[in-house]
């Protein structure tokens, strides 16, 4: 093999190595838009309950559990092929850190260079501003301790 054949392969494996390493570094979700920051959930974790919740709960199992796990842990049985983990939602802080309006824009909008795609409406998933405000304050009964 020739000199330059090799040097264009070693830049190459350098590149594909940095480029990995980039794609796996700490992603930070990006704050949603003041609109929805300022946005309160209608619905209120505590009066979640019954046929209510158990609709709730089954939409997360469909939607949310294959990569955020069952206990909100980011650990579901998507989460071990997807290169930036989800997220833990039984971090401590994590969620009283979250306002409402910022996990509904996450919900509704995705978050950009993860697997967390749109599931607002339009989209594929298409759940309804209600829905999306049902996930989050199941999220909060569920997951905040």
């Amino acid at each position: 093999m020739n000199v330059a054949r090799m040097l264009i392969l070693g830049l190459g494996a350098i590149a594909l190595t940095l480029s990995t390493a980039q794609a796996a570094g700490p992603h930070k979700t990006p704050v949603a838009p003041a609109k929805y920051l300022s946005m309160e959930n209608p619905i209120d974790a505590d009066d979640l309950e019954g046929r209510v919740l158990k609709k709730v709960k089954r939409l997360y199992k469909s939607k949310c559990k294959k990569c955020h796990g069952t206990e909100g842990d980011g650990k579901g049985s998507a989460a071990e092929d997807i290169v930036l983990k989800p997220t833990s939602f039984i971090v401590p802080g994590y969620m009283e850190d979250r306002k409402d309006g910022q996990l509904f824009w996450i919900i509704k909008a995705g978050s950009k260079d993860t697997e967390m795609k749109a599931f607002g409406p339009g989209t594929d998933v298409n759940l309804s501003d209600e829905e999306m405000w049902k996930l989050v304050a199941y999220m909060r009964k569920a997951f905040t301790k």
